[in-house]
């Protein structure tokens, strides 16, 4: 079948010369003898992305079964099984379109037991839009690292596109039992974490609104910095900060997100920690790099609602308003983080300020190590 098409006369060999265009003309070849068609090859090429069909057609399965198909065999309503899809972010097939396959069905198979079980539709819908979400990020993490390691200097489309998807054979499995081994590990931790109270147990729930204390940790003119260095730079430098706040993190606090240059950290019912973490993190920030931009934390406390891995309430609003107003190199926190504070701390007052979407005056106080005593000194 490969031989029939005229990879030339279509277009597909235009521009590339020498080694290249034999390259490209090979894995065409090859790509054809898999069954892919000369349409796939067409948008392959034009949107510059030939190398990765390869890997794509790997991961993409065996195609047997449309929409509806996928919705009889499984049990599974047909429309909230696309909303089910738009929840996970994927795009909806043309109901004549054969993409799915065996998983797809047994997928659909699970989401109707737990329905069956006893859990909404909704609630359902916000797991998958969370799992989308996650295993988005997830995939784009680990597409970005495999292909920086498979790329080799002097590469053909041909070589990388076949070394990718060799790789993804072999590897890609091995992801799937490493996933679900993370996913137990963070429910584990997960409800180490959880408050159920009598008033939650008989009112049929366990969602309600929770004391915690909630951090912010914020790189000072991070969009002035996006002028003068290249975008990769940029990325790693957000990086830098995601993995300081995981090295300087105390249990029970958790990194609940990243957002740009910032991350947002949570600890539940004690503030101590997430005072010792943040602390922690400002005094290893930029530790040996005086090119990374300087640091501020904002901290404020009490009660939010959980939701999806996030948290939602005024502690959550008033702490990125107080990181705001924080000075480089410094942390700020309200009244109310004192007054829960049990620990060894220095403050300092830092006046009373009124925050947009917030009602009341804020008392502010900057934290510190405490100074050491002087027979500390003397040691």
């Amino acid at each position: 079948m490969a031989e029939s098409i005229d990879f030339e006369g279509e277009g597909l060999l235009d521009g590339v010369e020498g080694v290249d265009r034999e390259a490209r003309r090979e894995l065409l070849e090859l790509l054809m003898g898999e069954g892919a068609t000369l349409d796939e090859l067409k948008r392959a090429v034009a949107e510059d992305r030939l190398a990765l069909l390869p890997v794509e057609r790997v991961l993409a399965g065996e195609g047997k079964y449309t929409p509806a198909e996928v919705s009889e065999r499984s049990g599974l309503d047909p429309d909230f099984q696309d909303h089910l899809f738009r929840a996970l972010g994927l795009a909806l097939a043309e109901p004549d379109d054969r993409v799915y396959g065996e998983a797809d069905v047994e997928a659909a198979s699970t989401v109707l037991r737990f329905l069956e079980a006893g859990f909404r539709e909704d609630t359902v819908l916000e797991v998958c839009r969370v799992l989308g979400d996650s295993m988005a990020r997830v995939a784009a993490t680990v597409g970005g690292v495999v292909g920086d390691t498979l790329a080799q200097p002097g590469d053909t489309e041909r070589d990388l596109g076949l070394r990718y998807a060799q790789v993804t054979r072999e590897l890609g499995p091995q992801l799937e039992p490493l996933i679900l081994h993370v996913l137990n590990l963070q429910q584990r931790e997960n409800i180490k974490r959880v408050v159920v109270s009598r008033a939650d147990i008989a009112a049929g729930s366990i969602r309600g609104a929770t004391e915690i204390c909630v951090c912010f940790a914020d790189l000072v003119d991070f969009t002035r910095l996006g002028e003068d260095i290249e975008p990769a730079e940029l990325g790693r430098v957000a990086g830098r900060l995601s993995d300081a706040a995981l090295e300087a993190i105390v249990p029970p606090v958790r990194l609940v997100k990243t957002i740009g240059d910032a991350v947002m950290l949570v600890s539940p019912r004690n503030v101590d920690p997430l005072l010792d973490t943040a602390l922690g993190l400002l005094e290893s920030w930029g530790s040996g790099d005086e090119e990374l931009p300087e640091l501020r934390i904002g901290i404020a406390c009490g009660e939010a609602l959980g939701r999806a891995g996030d948290w939602y309430g005024r502690p959550v609003n008033l702490a990125s308003r107080v990181t705001a107003h924080a000075r480089p190199s410094s942390i700020l926190v309200t009244n109310e983080v004192q007054d829960a504070a049990s620990g060894d701390y220095s403050w300092s007052k830092a006046g009373v300020r009124r925050f947009k979407g917030i009602r009341e005056p804020v008392g502010l106080l900057r934290l510190r190590r405490p100074e050491p005593s002087r027979a500390d000194a003397a040691d």
